[in-house]
């Protein structure tokens, strides 16, 4: 009778953590079938997507300066109520998804978004491509953190301007202060205004990993609803980092494609005990963790700062 093999103890998930490539490149390379099947869709998709984005914008931009018109954007600012927060949140959304729509993005959304009352927060990562601003259609048009440079944006600032962002200025010396102060005011104000749609890492990464989450989101101590992004397609044409495809390039590329993905992920509210209320940074920390653990990927020691000076994304 051969001998009885021992069995080994369960295998153990190993403590190591993967190797990470630099966040902030990608390489994409497109096979001569990829740019074929590009030219052959771009050729019919394209001038049909812009004609149809066109449409959308037209009737977009002048809906976006009707809300907007004489409502300050500074001082004392209030949340949008009656007539105006319903165009915002009917309307301005339902052509948000038109607008998506017409760029060929297929949108599934997963698990529960809470009422601001519960979640004032949301931390969104990773944080990989222009395209992301879809999560802000999807989520109701919450506020956003912006640059005062994005209102003067044609056409677009008007859009900007309806989600009443916390405005941040790189001339501006209490520019932090300020805006960790309102984002402050607008989390503890009881559901008066809408929830604070943050990407707490603060700059576009190949979503490889979570790098460090900056604590803006997190001072306020109050709870944060997690959201995690996804483009589960074949070929990544929307990952926007400080080397790879340009904005305009990944644009003409995603309007080439006959559809692209994009997953939507609510995780549950993390509500922070009194140790992270006392701490942003072990705060932020663990609602990383816990999107990375959901997402599959490693977290990394690497920050904002790290990111090229030249990095373009908001």
């Amino acid at each position: 009778m051969p001998p009885q093999r021992v069995s080994a103890l369960p295998r153990q998930q190993s403590l190591l953590l993967p190797a990470v490539i630099n966040p902030f490149v990608q390489d994409t390379n497109l096979s001569g079938a990829a740019v074929l099947k590009c030219v052959l869709l771009g050729t019919f998709l394209v001038p049909v997507r812009a004609i149809l984005i066109s449409l959308v914008l037209m009737v977009t931009w002048p809906i976006s300066f009707m809300i907007t018109f004489r409502h300050p954007l500074k001082g004392a600012v209030e949340p949008m109520t009656g007539w105006r927060r319903f165009m915002c949140r009917r309307i301005m959304a339902a052509l948000g998804r038109a607008y998506y729509f017409c760029m060929g993005f297929r949108v599934v959304v997963k698990g529960k978004q809470v009422s601001s009352r519960e979640a004032p927060i949301l931390a969104v990562a990773p944080h990989s491509t222009f395209f992301d601003g879809i999560v802000c259609i999807v989520s109701g048009l919450p506020s956003t953190v912006s640059r005062v440079e994005n209102l003067a944006t044609p056409i677009f600032g008007r859009f900007v301007r309806c989600l009443q962002p916390v405005l941040v200025s790189r001339k501006d010396p209490d520019s932090r202060k300020n805006t960790i102060h309102e984002i402050e005011s607008r989390a503890k104000s009881g559901g008066r205004w809408p929830q604070v749609l943050i990407f707490p890492e603060g700059t576009c990464t190949n979503r490889s990993c979570l790098i460090t989450f900056k604590q803006g989101a997190f001072i306020p101590g109050v709870p944060v609803q997690p959201v995690l992004i996804r483009y589960p397609n074949n070929m990544d044409t929307v990952t926007w980092t400080w080397q790879g495809f340009s904005s305009k390039t990944l644009l003409l590329l995603t309007l080439c494609q006959l559809y692209t993905t994009v997953e939507i992920e609510f995780l549950p509210p993390h509500i922070p005990t009194e140790e992270e209320k006392k701490s942003p940074a072990l705060f932020a920390s663990r609602v990383r963790e816990t999107m990375a653990q959901a997402l599959r990927i490693p977290v990394t020691d690497h920050t904002y700062e790290d990111c090229p000076p030249d990095d373009l994304s908001w």
